[in-house]
């Protein structure tokens, strides 16, 4: 069978909840251990010697890159946050962050987001924006102030991700940023194996309407909607107390509200 190809053209649960089942199954011991011991000494070449970190952002690939970047002995990690992040993945993060993980809060509100209407259930090039403004931007930062000589990323190939020129997976950007990607071959099924077999937590985000397609990130991120209409649906589905609060500083949501018939 063949591997999940991109989140992006994935959203039934079903698929990923055959994915999960048959995860451990296509990556038994002996097949997982190869690629962890592979994943793990790629990562003793590319960082020894050298002042290295891992970005957290509690997704499934994030876990699976700490708990590798740990077994490699990189401790310190960074996660970028705003002040429109969901609630229960806030509880969450707290219960479950790495201990060496470095929160920053680039300080996102609701009233940036009244100002940029257009970065509400994002659009085209306006949804990549998002990682530009929370996770790139504090990734940067954190870089410079830990004098950082490579940051590893849970970036994979399968989705899309972009790695390195001409097939690499370490690369310094035009900001003198360099970024490293060990998980870039693997597979979702591998990544699902190593958390089924470590027993490594799972955000709820995943338990969310279209979770495995969306992952983590700020509720106005969420990609791939058919509409707004859709966003304010799916956020309600999750915490109506998120529609409710934005409400008082966003025309849109208050139009959805009254619409909907919500209270």
């Amino acid at each position: 069978m063949s591997p999940l190809q991109r989140k992006q053209n994935l959203a039934d649960p079903a698929i990923w909840t055959a994915a999960r089942a048959r995860a451990r199954s296509l990556w038994p011991d002996t097949e997982l251990d190869k690629l962890i011991n592979t994943t793990l000494a790629d990562i003793h070449a590319t960082t020894t010697g050298r002042r290295a970190a891992y970005a957290w952002s509690g997704g499934k690939d994030s876990v699976a890159l700490a708990w590798l970047a740990e077994q490699a002995g990189i401790t310190d990690s960074v996660l970028g946050i705003s002040n429109l992040e969901f609630p229960e993945f806030l509880t969450w993060v707290t219960d479950h962050m790495p201990a060496g993980l470095t929160v920053l809060n680039l300080g996102l509100d609701l009233a940036w987001l009244r100002a940029h209407p257009a970065m509400l259930f994002p659009h085209g090039a306006h949804g990549p924006r998002w990682f530009t403004l929370i996770n790139h931007k504090a990734q940067h930062n954190y870089y410079r102030h830990q004098s950082l000589d490579v940051l590893l990323l849970g970036r994979r190939r399968l989705d899309g991700n972009y790695t390195g020129p001409t097939g690499s997976i370490c690369y310094t950007n035009t900001h003198g940023i360099t970024r490293y990607s060990p998980l870039a071959h693997w597979t979702h099924e591998a990544v699902f194996a190593l958390i089924e077999r470590e027993h490594l937590p799972m955000a709820p985000c995943y338990d969310w309407p279209r979770g495995y397609q969306v992952g983590t990130g700020a509720w106005p991120a969420r990609q791939w909607t058919t509409d707004t209409d859709h966003g304010f649906t799916e956020v309600w589905q999750i915490d109506p107390d998120i529609i409710r609060t934005a409400a008082s500083e966003l025309p849109a949501a208050a139009d959805w509200l009254t619409r909907t018939g919500r209270t």
